[in-house]
């Protein structure tokens, strides 16, 4: 008997009849119990041990092992007194046996399984990075992805001015360095969130320039008016 072959009984138990979170947890420390001591036929718990281990109430306790005697999991035999220590065995269903379940063949399973598993499993494929040769190569894509549609109905642009516009960008990043290991892609949503802001900048300088040009044509008073009038030689 072992552990595996206990565990295989309860899941072969728990798919034809329902048993609590409880009884499982039980079932599951007894066979945790029998293992550290060396798979005996009979061995000994008490209830104190138990309930504390698990977290549960003394009539959870006697509620699950119930639950597992019932079900021809466990055996089980009261020992004198409250505190005294009761013995447990387990049953074996003879469907378990008949299955040919053996400890040295599901350890053998087990050891290998990691390095089996590691060889079969397919590794996932690292991301594969798009070079972007030159401006030429990203404008191209640029063109043919829903963003330029989308620039062009909120903008305004013709062709002409969004390669114009691209250019600009390409160039700016490339400088910064800002387009190393970028797919086309990436070059291609960060234009279309580069320029909205680079048109806001645009016409915020273009409004400047006009109130500077505007300050500079007001017309001029006093002495300097008169002087625009009149014909003034200055002498050497």
């Amino acid at each position: 008997m072992d552990g595996y072959t206990l565990a295989a009984q309860l899941r072969r138990t728990r798919r034809r009849y329902r048993l609590s979170a409880a009884s499982q947890a039980l079932y599951y420390e007894l066979v945790a119990i029998a293992n550290e001591e060396g798979w005996p036929d009979t061995f000994k718990c008490s209830n104190g041990e138990l309930c504390h281990v698990l977290s549960i109430s003394e009539n959870t306790l006697i509620a699950a092992r119930h639950e597992l005697t019932m079900n021809n999991l466990v055996d089980y035999k009261s020992g004198k007194g409250r505190r005294a220590f009761n013995t447990y065995s387990f049953l074996l269903n003879k469907s378990i046996k008949d299955c040919g379940i053996s400890r040295d063949i599901n350890q053998a399973f087990t050891e290998a399984l990691p390095d089996d598993y590691n060889k079969l499993k397919e590794k996932p494929k690292p991301k594969q990075t798009v070079v972007v040769a030159d401006c030429a190569t990203a404008f191209d894509f640029f063109m043919s992805t829903k963003n330029k549609r989308l620039l062009v109905e909120q903008h305004k642009l013709t062709d002409e001015q969004l390669e114009w516009y691209f250019l600009v960008f390409y160039d700016s990043k490339v400088d910064l360095g800002d387009l190393n290991g970028k797919t086309l892609e990436d070059i291609t949503k960060n234009f279309y969130y580069w320029m909205p802001k680079h048109l806001a900048a645009q016409q915020y300088q273009q409004k400047e320039k006009s109130c500077a040009k505007k300050e500079s044509a007001s017309p001029t008073r006093g002495v300097a008016a008169a002087l625009q009038f009149t014909d003034v030689v200055m002498r050497e």
